[in-house]
């Protein structure tokens, strides 16, 4: 885009437009974000926005010898529709790297061989660097980038021996405020549900769920607690919900499952938000088509993202570094379920 005398917009008048240094537009666009805030971020970002200015990317390039490009590898079972928070994050991931001028190339791995394609990354430098997510605390994915040198960051946290580039949000502490809100408005009797699996996140959230609790001096049932396959929440919730003394609150472990049981409360001609109250815990799409939508913990998949992209720039930019991991808090989310 040009001015009306042709002249092409350039770094200097995006700085003008913000109010700010020619410098510190340079820092937002190459991800140095010690340098500085979050509010002249986004003065930075709607300015380069409103003067349609993009930074020469072949000739960024050519200078760096980088590609402009942050890889996000995904599994084949995020996708899947009770994943729907995988859309959420990627789309915020997107705008995020869109921002500082670099593109997101999303990649999987065959199944017979998982490190494979982080090989061929690595050995090709398709990408500048990784960005990870669904994580172990001892991620193999993270143990092979970390000894290739191949800079990375993480959403979810890595063991201590591993670079600490991760960002995460304090599972516990997310799911307490529900609890606290429902307890609040009467309920006694709950019940949780959620997917199986050996994340850690998903103890966590049970975890913060049975604390929130017992600071009340209240206790849930063996029986009303319940992790497991899609078809078993359905047949789960529908159990408890046609019990002799069914819970008058279920908190799930994601927006997916709220929105599983908002619809087999319909379906026993339950009105959600009043018969039966359902909390979630993402904040994204999924609980948002909800109908009520969900009341849930929020997760800050804006600031998570940009905090992932502009770590990975940094390394590619300095090196390894010793930043320590980072806990984002969430936000408790009214919707009608509660």
């Amino acid at each position: 885009m040009t001015r009306g005398d042709d002249r092409r917009i350039s770094i200097v008048d995006v700085a003008a437009a913000a109010g700010v240094s020619r410098q510190t537009v340079s820092n937002v666009i190459n991800g140095r974000d010690s340098y500085y805030s979050e509010a002249t971020f986004e003065r930075v970002a709607a300015a380069m926005r409103s003067l349609g200015y993009r930074p020469n990317r072949a000739a960024q390039t050519m200078r760096s010898r980088r590609t402009m490009q942050v890889g996000y590898h995904i599994f084949g079972e995020q996708l899947d529709s009770m994943q729907g928070f995988t859309l959420h994050f990627l789309q915020a991931l997107v705008k995020a790297a869109a921002d500082v001028d670099n593109q997101v190339l999303v990649f999987t791995h065959h199944r017979d061989d998982p490190l494979g394609v982080f090989k061929d990354l690595v050995a090709r430098r398709t990408v500048d660097a990784v960005i990870l997510s669904e994580s172990r605390v001892d991620d193999e994915r993270a143990r092979f980038l970390a000894d290739s040198g191949m800079p990375f960051a993480c959403f979810g946290r890595l063991a201590p021996d591993l670079p600490q580039q991760w960002v995460d949000v304090d599972n516990v502490a997310g799911m307490q405020p529900l609890v606290d809100l429902l307890v609040a408005e009467g309920h006694q009797r709950f019940a949780y549900l959620g997917v199986d699996g050996d994340q850690y996140w998903k103890a966590e959230r049970l975890e913060g769920f049975t604390a929130g609790l017992a600071r009340h001096g209240l206790r849930v049932p063996k029986a009303s607690v319940y992790r497991g396959t899609d078809d078993g929440i359905r047949r789960r919730a529908r159990r408890l919900l046609t019990g002799k003394n069914p819970p008058t609150a279920i908190v799930t472990g994601s927006d997916s499952v709220g929105a599983v049981v908002v619809n087999v409360a319909h379906s026993l001609g339950l009105k959600v938000g009043s018969d039966v109250a359902v909390t979630g815990f993402d904040g994204g799409a999924v609980g948002l088509l909800a109908e009520p939508t969900l009341t849930c913990a929020r997760i800050p998949v804006e600031r998570i993202s940009r905090e992932l992209v502009a770590r990975c720039l940094r390394q590619v930019e300095t090196g390894p570094n010793n930043e320590p991991g980072l806990i984002v808090p969430t936000e408790v989310v009214r919707g009608g379920s509660a």
